[in-house]
């Protein structure tokens, strides 16, 4: 600038020496034209700095721009101390393997975690079907002798207290966890199960993983399946009241299971969404591995005969609305995308038809195949809906990314954007939870490969996280402050998973959820530690409960 104005100056001066008044009086002009553009210039830069300092924030990234406005509307967390999943204290031995100072803590896998209107958390679990005892009825397809499954029962090394899978109930908001109504220990074998499912009830039927959901009513609906068919299992005050019979609730589902999804709304309207591993053809001529189920009467009967023809799916509901979202991938193919089928009448009508589901609606891309990578969807009451997906273009191994699509209209219209967060490693299983004034969280468990700064990808002695951002109201192309919300590793990786690409040691999801006034987030997850007593290459795999309260 200096160096302009000295030029000027210059051609003044020559004018002058020129004795041409004309000349001297275009010179001065051009000068005094210049001194003004830049007046004009410094008054602007004076003007932003003053609104940036001065004015609402928002108001000035609106008339001059923001080069950050991914981040203006992250939500701060502070994260509390992480807590283990109970067992019952008459059920705790020293002698069954579990890792020392461990023994009181429950082992499991992909967990599944729902909430109440007034706070109270509720958790299930896979059971580990290997750690039922030294042997196993199915010695030759899970490994070990064949041997009756033992529950709570001291000197069979079991880590199970009873036969349904866990279920763990916090009235507290996560500060402390206790077993559901009914569901106490249940010592003994395998035969007593079999009579208790038919003279008990709760904790006596025996199940292998489920899910949770909670309708307008409070009234905690809790599926456990037992692969042929599934229990039902209800209850009241926060899971401190059992509301079923003293026999096992059978849902006489037409299709086999291998995984549930389960919601509810209203006053007894639950849906469930089953992952039947196969495609068998059902009532609409339609064929697909996930088949939807739809009850009025608080899950008494079921409707039957209708698949969602896709493939690894989800379900959410509103909870006082009465709206219905399945998000899934279009087909069981190695590339593809991922679409949203739409219900806005509670998804009634189905069997012959498909009732009142509106034609899927694509959102976005899958460019590989991961090994593990379920579309999750998540709303609210005010028409938000939300989807997170995880990919992986180059292979199970190479570098994933993330996409992140919202709907603040009930599904009309959408945005959709990368939100990969590591220039290179894994983000698995994203779960999304949403607040009423639309605050939307991700977690999910990553690996970056940079750690440490580290550029050799996949390699043993990496650490597993647990990682977790919030936005407030997320706008196209926003970005992530994903943060890790537990300090100790969830897993590291071992020779053996590097040497045969194993991706799998924290399995299929984990979930979380908002409180009702949305200014904290819970996240249910898994943690390995030490190694299994049974199975060669794996680990003992603990369940914890996290929060963190948010600045909202």
């Amino acid at each position: 600038m200096a160096d302009v104005l000295e030029a000027e100056l210059a051609e003044a001066v020559d004018a002058v020496m020129n004795d041409s008044p004309v000349a001297v009086f275009e010179q001065k002009r051009d000068v005094f034209e210049f001194n003004m553009a830049l007046a004009a210039i410094a008054t602007v830069i004076a003007l932003a700095t003053i609104l940036a300092v001065v004015l609402d924030s928002e108001v000035a990234e609106n008339l001059f721009g923001s080069e950050n406005d991914g981040s203006a509307n992250s939500v701060d967390a502070t994260w509390l101390e992480p807590v283990y999943m109970p067992r019952h204290e008459e059920c705790i031995d020293t002698s069954n393997g579990q890792e020392e100072g461990y023994e009181g803590f429950g082992i499991g896998y992909e967990p599944s975690l729902a909430i109440d209107g007034e706070g109270n958390m509720f958790i299930t679990a896979h059971k580990d079907l290997r750690w039922g005892g030294e042997g196993t009825p199915f010695g030759p397809i899970l490994g070990g002798p064949v041997d009756s499954w033992y529950a709570c029962q001291d000197g069979q090394m079991t880590s199970w207290d009873y036969w349904a899978s866990w279920f763990w109930v916090s009235n507290d908001g996560g500060l402390t966890w206790h077993h559901g109504d009914n569901f106490d220990p249940t010592p003994g074998n395998l035969a007593n199960s079999v009579v208790g499912s038919v003279t008990g009830g709760g904790s006596e039927c025996l199940g292998d993983e489920g899910d949770i959901a909670v309708d307008a009513e409070n009234t905690i609906y809790y599926l456990d399946t037992t692969l042929e068919d599934n229990w039902w299992h209800i209850f009241s005050d926060g899971g401190n009241t059992y509301e079923m019979g003293p026999v096992c609730q059978r849902m006489n589902t037409m299709a086999a299971d291998d995984r549930p999804w389960v919601a509810a709304q209203g006053d007894g309207i639950v849906h469930y969404l089953g992952n039947s591993g196969a495609s068998p053809p059902e009532c609409t001529g339609d064929s697909g591995r996930y088949w939807y189920y739809h009850s009025e009467n608080g899950g008494s009967s079921f409707t039957q005969c209708y698949s969602m023809p896709g493939g690894w799916s989800t379900i959410a509901s509103q909870r006082n609305g009465s709206y219905v979202y399945v998000v899934q991938e279009n087909a069981d193919t190695n590339t593809g995308t991922v679409q949203i089928r739409i219900s806005s009448e509670y998804g009634r009508g189905t069997g012959i038809t498909d009732g009142t589901w509106a034609a899927p609606v694509e959102l976005g891309p899958r460019n590989g195949n991961c090994p593990e990578g379920y579309p999750v969807v998540n709303t609210n009451e005010g028409g938000t809906v939300a989807v997170s997906w995880a990919d992986c273009p180059v292979g199970d191994t190479g570098a994933w990314a993330m996409y992140f699509a919202i709907s603040y209209d009930y599904g009309e219209n959408w945005s959709m954007w990368n939100a990969t967060p590591f220039d290179s490693g894994i983000n698995m299983y994203p779960f999304i939870s949403i607040s009423e004034d639309d605050v939307v969280s991700i977690a999910f468990y990553g690996l970056d490969y940079g750690q440490d700064g580290a550029e050799d990808g996949y390699v043993s002695g990496k650490n597993w996280y647990l990682y977790a951002a919030a936005l407030d109201t997320p706008q196209e192309n926003d970005s992530w402050n994903f943060q890790i919300a537990d300090p100790t590793p969830l897993h590291t990786v071992t020779d053996y998973e590097e040497a045969n690409g194993d991706v799998h040691a924290l399995h299929d999801f984990f979930e979380t959820v908002l409180s009702p006034d949305g200014d904290w987030l819970g996240i249910a997850y898994q943690q390995n530690i030490g190694e299994h007593p049974f199975e060669e290459n794996e680990e003992q795999r603990y369940i914890k409960f996290v929060r963190a309260d948010l600045d909202v």
